[in-house]
């Protein structure tokens, strides 16, 4: 075994000492940098990303379903999306107003859109009553008068415990009558 093994080294001890011939050694030099900013500058391409997002699956049929389905899927997604933002943007479009602290509209707007309803020409149901002007006032401001006496009240409610647990029993006394009709 020792001869073949020299035999070996010696082959080895050739090729070490050999060097190859280099022709053009300007030809390496441009493919050496080409692969080099190859390698940085690698781009993604649509058949790369579907290999390696589906490359575990060798069947061909099986690739192209799933590829057919996470595309599906992803434009469903869009969908949803849109829709999602379409509909944000008509809710912040819209007016939000707290019952316990409701602004009071001005009576002028609403007089305003009255004589504007008024004066449409529209016509009215035959049992329809109508308001004269003072009288609408009238009940704006009774409107307002309430308003401002329902928040004194829930004020008063909120500064005496005692009351405000009567009040809430009484109005579990009142739902669970209203269940039991």
């Amino acid at each position: 075994m020792k001869p073949e093994s020299e035999k070996y080294d010696n082959v080895l001890n050739l090729l070490r000492e050999s060097k190859p011939v280099l022709d053009s050694t300007e030809d390496i030099e441009k493919e050496v940098i080409k692969r080099i900013t190859k390698v940085n500058h690698s781009q993604l391409n649509l058949p790369e990303i579907i290999d390696f997002l589906f490359g575990w699956v060798y069947i061909g049929w099986v690739r192209r379903g799933l590829i057919a389905a996470s595309i599906l899927l992803v434009l469903v997604f869009v969908f949803q999306q849109g829709i999602i933002l379409k509909r944000i943007g008509m809710l912040s479009k819209q007016t939000v107003i707290n019952d316990k602290e409701s602004v009071s509209t001005p009576t002028d707007e609403i007089e305003k859109l009255l004589m504007v309803y008024k004066n449409s020409g529209r016509r009215f149901p035959s049992k329809t009553i109508t308001i004269s002007e003072k009288q609408m006032k009238e009940l704006l401001e009774k409107v307002d008068e309430l308003k401002n006496k329902y928040k004194e009240l829930e004020n008063i409610i909120e500064g005496d415990p005692e009351l405000k647990k009567l009040i809430e029993k009484k109005q579990i006394e009142t739902n669970r009558t209203k269940i039991n009709l």
